[in-house]
């Protein structure tokens, strides 16, 4: 009997303490609740942390945060470094003037093709550094320079875009007018005339070429190339009209030219016109004309790079 009194007696005092646990429950629930109320507040009040200082004298007010002048938004500077990371910036641009050195090109009405190219080519570079881009050249004195190499220094040196600066030539003397080419392959004679002529090699042995191209096109950058030669034509002509001065538009072209051959970026040759038409010929000998050439391809390539930068996701 002790020893269940003893028992009794230790359940009735285990009980007695254990029984404000409840309450406690309570109190801390009741305070969770508090607590959780009191959370919104706090939140409400995060803003305030935010406004910027105003003027002195002046509070309550919350100034407009704008971002300093000149600085690129994130989203724009994203934009940038994707078309970057595509290869779909237009920074710097390799000017190669055909020819030189021991190949003279094409001669005609007082005009050798080299000298011409040169002269156009330093022309051109000018116009662009004005247009805020970067230029390179694959020569800038008489030397010869070999037609691999040329779009070689181009990849050397990461331009963004390669063009070739040529004077055309026709048996035809009623031949003339504007032509812009691209790297392809065509089955056009006019188109395989001048690349064989510009390659230095028979018209013949442009067949050799053409299956070159076969694995050679898969991995060039046609489309972009073909993309600039439109813009780069379109350009030349508008800029000539625009000034009261014309020539024929014999378009835009794919053919095996070997200067452009292994290009990593886009790349075109500009056929300026044909020195063996008098009436050509004389235009090409102008500061006038052959500037407004100049003008309008420039703005072919602005034109282009717009068009890449509507490519970048918004």
């Amino acid at each position: 009997m002790r020893s269940l009194s003893l028992f009794l007696l230790a359940t009735a005092l285990a009980l007695c303490v254990a029984a404000p646990a409840p309450a406690a429950q309570k109190a801390s629930s009741r305070q969770t609740k508090q607590s959780a109320k009191k959370t919104p507040e706090r939140k409400k009040s995060a803003p305030a942390a935010q406004k910027s200082p105003g003027k002195a004298g002046t509070t309550g007010k919350r100034s407009e945060q704008k971002p300093p002048q000149g600085e690129k938004s994130k989203s724009s500077a994203n934009a940038d470094a994707l078309l970057e990371q595509l290869g779909l910036t237009v920074k710097t641009i390799m000017i190669d003037a055909g020819h030189g050195g021991r190949d003279p090109g094409a001669q005609s009405f007082g005009i050798t093709e080299k000298d011409f190219t040169l002269a156009l080519a330093g022309r051109l570079g000018e116009t662009l550094r004005k247009k805020g881009f970067r230029v390179l050249y694959t020569r800038t004195a008489n030397k010869y320079v070999g037609l691999q190499e040329r779009p070689d220094a181009a990849n050397a040196k990461k331009a963004d875009i390669f063009v070739s600066v040529h004077a055309n030539s026709n048996p035809n003397p009623a031949h003339k007018g504007l032509e812009t080419y691209y790297l392809a392959e065509t089955k056009s004679h006019d188109a395989l005339t001048v690349a064989a002529r510009e390659s230095g090699v028979a018209p013949h042995e442009i067949s050799d070429l053409q299956f070159i191209l076969t694995d050679l096109v898969l991995s060039s950058k046609v489309k972009e190339s073909r993309h600039l030669a439109e813009c780069v034509q379109s350009g030349m002509l508008i800029a000539l009209r625009k000034a009261g001065m014309s020539t024929p538009d014999n378009g835009v072209r794919g053919a095996p030219f070997r200067v452009l051959m292994g290009a990593r970026m886009p790349a075109i040759l500009v056929e300026f016109g044909y020195i063996s038409n008098k009436e050509e010929a004389a235009n090409l000998k102008k500061d006038s004309y052959l500037q407004k050439l100049c003008e309008g391809l420039a703005n072919g390539i602005v034109n282009y790079k717009r068009d890449l930068a509507a490519q970048a996701p918004g």
